[in-house]
């Protein structure tokens, strides 16, 4: 048996919804099937993972923040800060 992480993202009267849940399953599959069945809404977006320890914490509710215009955070490009100062 395998441990998988599902990440569900979903309308919550009207705000961003995201759980996640842990479902053990021996394939994608089966893993699959009761992801479905244990869905928070009938509209979800949902991914399916095998657990592992590269995962991030938080990477659904920045995604969802994300699909829905809404900044998580801005870090700005090190690379666009960079002045040049030649002109002088």
């Amino acid at each position: 048996m395998q441990v998988w992480i599902v990440e569900y993202i979903y309308d919550d009267n009207g705000s961003v919804g995201v759980r996640t849940a842990k479902v053990t399953a021996p394939d994608y599959e089966t893993a699959r099937h009761f992801a479905l069945g244990d869905a928070p809404n009938v509209d979800f977006v949902m991914s399916l993972r095998p657990e592992s320890d590269d995962q991030f914490l938080g990477r659904p509710a920045i995604r969802a923040r994300e699909m829905t215009g809404q900044v998580v955070h801005d870090v700005p490009d090190p690379d666009e800060d960079i002045e040049e100062d030649d002109d002088i």
